[in-house]
C-alpha cells in the first residue's frame, strides 16, 4: 500500500505520526510545522500538493476537516475502481471516515485500520457494509490462537443460525489491543476489530453474567456480552455468552431506525 498522510496543523501532525507508526506511509505537512522526523514539508497550497501526489499513491489519509478534503480532491475524482482510497481523520483521532473508493479502493478497510491505531472509531456508509448487522463480542485468555478464536466465533454463529458474511464487527475490551490472535482473526476474516473502553463497559456490566476472575484480571465483571452490545448501534443480544477453550463469545444484532 502506497500511503500518503497529509496534516495541516501541529495537532493533526501528531495524529499523522500515529498513523504512520501503525501503518507506514509518508507524511506531508506545511513547511512551517514539518520539523524533521521524516515529515516532507511543502511550501505550496495543500490543493497543489495533492494534485501532484494524486496518481502516485493508492491511499490517502487526511488529518483535517472533511469539508476541506472534499474541496481539495473534487477535481481529481474519476472512477471508484481507479481512484485512490481516501480516509479523513479529525485532529483528535476520534473518527476515521471512509470518504472515497470505500469498497473497491479499500478505503473502508483503511478507515478501520486507522481507527484501530488511533484508538478511535470508523465511519463507513457503503451499502455492502450496512447489510451486515451482527456484532460479535469476544474475550479470551492471553495467547489464545487465531484458530481457536475462529472456532469459537463460528460455533457461536452456528448456534443462532447465522453466517460470517453477516458479521460487521468483532469487539473486545481495550486491554486486548495487543492480542495477536484477535488481530490476526480480524485480518483472516476481513472483519473489523473494535476495542471498547473499560469505563464504558462498567456503565452497563451490571446487566450481564458476572465473573470474579474477569473482575480480578481486568477490573470489570464481563467482556463478551457488553462488548457485543456496545460495539454497534441499538443492539439486541441474540447469543448470551458462551465459553469455548479459553474464549468467550456473545453476539448482538444492530436494530433498524
Amino acid at each position: 500500500m502506497r500511503l500518503a498522510i497529509v496534516a495541516i496543523t501541529p495537532q493533526g501532525l501528531r495524529v499523522a505520526r500515529r498513523v504512520r507508526k501503525g501503518l507506514g506511509g509518508e507524511i506531508y505537512a506545511p513547511e512551517g510545522i514539518a520539523a524533521g522526523g521524516g515529515v516532507a514539508g511543502y511550501a505550496s497550497t495543500t490543493r497543489e500538493l495533492v494534485a501532484g501526489l494524486w496518481r502516485g499513491y493508492d491511499s490517502f489519509v487526511f488529518v483535517m476537516a472533511l469539508g476541506i478534503v472534499n474541496r481539495i480532491i473534487k477535481d481529481h475524482i474519476r472512477n471508484k475502481r481507479t481512484d485512490p482510497a481516501v480516509v479523513v481523520v479529525d485532529e483528535m483521532g476520534r473518527y476515521a471516515i471512509s470518504a472515497l473508493s470505500g469498497h473497491e479502493g479499500g478505503a473502508n478497510r483503511l478507515a478501520q485500520k486507522v481507527a484501530l491505531v488511533c484508538g478511535g472509531d470508523f465511519v463507513v456508509t457503503t451499502a455492502s457494509e450496512a447489510a451486515r448487522t451482527l456484532i460479535v463480542g469476544m474475550g479470551c485468555r492471553r495467547g489464545v490462537s487465531t484458530d481457536r478464536l475462529e472456532e469459537a466465533l463460528i460455533d457461536g454463529l452456528a448456534r443462532i443460525g447465522r453466517g460470517l458474511g453477516e458479521v460487521r464487527l468483532i469487539a473486545s475490551v481495550e486491554d486486548k489491543r495487543d492480542e495477536e490472535g484477535l488481530i490476526q482473526l480480524s485480518e483472516r476474516l476481513d472483519i473489523p476489530l473494535k476495542f471498547i473502553p473499560k469505563a464504558l463497559i462498567k456503565t452497563v456490566d451490571e446487566g450481564f453474567e458476572r465473573s470474579e476472575l474477569v473482575k480480578k484480571t481486568l477490573g470489570i465483571h464481563s467482556v463478551a456480552e457488553p462488548c457485543a452490545m456496545l460495539g454497534g448501534f441499538r443492539c439486541r443480544l441474540l447469543l448470551p455468552k458462551i465459553k469455548k477453550s479459553g474464549v468467550t463469545v456473545a453476539i448482538a444484532e444492530e436494530g433498524s431506525l
